[in-house]
């Protein structure tokens, strides 16, 4: 897990932190949210019953402006059970390094990898590897809920 030098728990792990990852498996981190208690601006405490759906839900949309509503002090979520292995990879690549086609076939195969796979890329301006001139690098974050030699037996027959 990451450092995070902000006090908005709810922003970083509810809507943009590592909880998201294994998302086509369990749905988001706010999708599990069960409860909430909190603050309001005039001093109330309130729980989800208390607040209505609609301040719930502002409260967990993160960017959303939850922060505005008062001060959460604490979440109720469901957890979910992983396996006891789970395996995480990244790769990046540059153009120089072909890319374009691995992002190509990433766009067609990554949809229908089973659900316990979840693999993300991101793209950034980099110093090229074969000259100073600028170029792209593509680079492929992974998390896969298993054993590598099940991962890499999927990734095989999927990417070839």
């Amino acid at each position: 897990m990451g450092e995070e030098q902000n006090a908005s728990f709810s922003r970083w792990s509810l809507s943009d932190g590592w909880c998201r990852w294994p998302i086509k498996k369990y749905g988001l981190t706010v999708d599990n949210t069960i409860d909430a208690r909190m603050v309001d601006v005039n001093g109330k405490f309130l729980d989800r019953k208390l607040m209505g759906e609609d301040l719930f839900w502002a409260i967990n949309g993160g960017e959303g402006g939850g922060g505005s509503f008062g001060v959460v002090l604490a979440y109720k979520i469901k957890l979910v059970e992983v396996p006891e292995t789970v395996t995480v990879f990244r790769v990046s690549r540059t153009l120089e390094e072909n890319a374009t086609d691995i992002v190509h076939r990433w766009q067609h195969v990554a949809p229908k990898l089973p659900d316990e796979i979840f693999i993300r890329t991101t793209m950034e301006v980099v110093n090229g590897t074969v000259s100073s001139q600028k170029t792209v690098r593509a680079t492929f974050l992974a998390l896969f809920l298993g054993d590598a030699s099940t991962l890499l037996s999927i990734l095989n027959r999927r990417l070839p």
